[in-house]
């Protein structure tokens, strides 16, 4: 019997805080070994010399390593040693139903006015005056990670297109769904059987795991849209598949110069539009509930 399989299960019956410890663990080593393989790496193909971060190709490379070292691997390692069947572990031994699939896009394009109204309204949130130097700190992180999205993003063709796709879209989809809906919901529902509280946990946490305090908010309802996706339909690949659309409509919005002007793809609705906008929203977040008792109906 080889070693891999001998550790094969070998901590199943391990409390929820061990299996949490043993995450948190694996997600630190995977992200420094990551952040080292990825930098050495493009230190030999792209040259010392260089600004990294000014180079797209460098940072969309580095993205890849990054999201299968921070992502990927922690929760494939700890499913690997906290269960006999790991694919059951994660959600990933069904094929998912090309109908649901069709919902669940339909679905994410419902929701979207909604999210971009609490984007708006997160924008808008401000902190007391004792804490102006940890808003101050938010501000510059914010920037900070806009500045490196749009260098991420930037290129034309569909070359570009079709890398920032696979980075941004499938990659991020899979490595961020299998972490904290996989991994940590499955963790998290060992300590309650309160799906609500397992779900709005691995959300919140999702949420603060991408350190952008204005876009807190929206990613917390799409994090918990993604977690009931799984809940619903015990398959993994359903809340991967709204990952990937949520992500793609992004890139393929900051792809086109058009669209990176227009106020409803910005999210920044001005006044004259913002009733309307409402209206709208609230129309569509109608039809996202009636889709997504009919998501709820075919998985069950």
């Amino acid at each position: 019997m080889t070693v891999h399989m001998i550790l094969k299960g070998i901590y199943a019956g391990k409390p929820a805080t061990f299996q949490l410890l043993l995450l948190l663990l694996f997600l630190l080593f995977g992200g420094i070994l990551s952040s080292l393989i990825g930098t050495g790496s493009c230190f030999l193909l792209y040259g010392a010399s260089g600004n990294l971060m000014q180079n797209p190709d460098a940072m969309r490379f580095m993205q890849l390593i990054s999201a299968i070292g921070t992502f990927l691997f922690p929760s494939l390692a700890v499913a690997w040693l906290c269960s006999p069947t790991p694919g059951e572990y994660l959600w990933m031994k069904k094929s998912p139903d090309i109908k649901i699939l069709f919902l669940v896009l339909i679905s994410m394009f419902l929701m979207s006015p909604a999210i971009t109204l609490t984007a708006l309204f997160n924008k808008q949130m401000v902190l007391p005056t004792f804490m102006a130097p940890v808003e101050n700190w938010m501000k510059a992180q914010e920037a900070l990670a806009e500045q490196l999205t749009n260098m991420l993003l930037s290129g034309d063709g569909w070359m570009n297109l079709l890398a920032n796709l696979l980075v941004v879209a499938v990659m991020a989809g899979i490595t961020e769904e299998f972490l904290f809906r996989g991994a940590l919901q499955r963790i998290i529902g060992k300590w309650t059987s309160n799906h609500h509280i397992v779900i709005w946990t691995a959300a919140i946490i999702f949420s603060a795991f991408h350190m952008q305090f204005y876009g807190f908010l929206p990613r917390i309802l799409l994090g918990a849209y993604f977690g009931y996706l799984l809940y619903w339909s015990r398959n993994i690949w359903i809340p991967v598949f709204a990952h990937f659309v949520n992500n793609a409509f992004a890139v393929i919005s900051m792809s086109d110069d058009r669209l990176k002007e227009n106020e409803f793809i910005t999210g920044d609705i001005s006044d004259t539009y913002l009733l309307p906008y409402s209206a709208l929203a609230i129309v569509t977040l109608l039809l996202f509930y009636l889709c997504t008792q009919q998501i709820k109906r075919m998985t069950n």
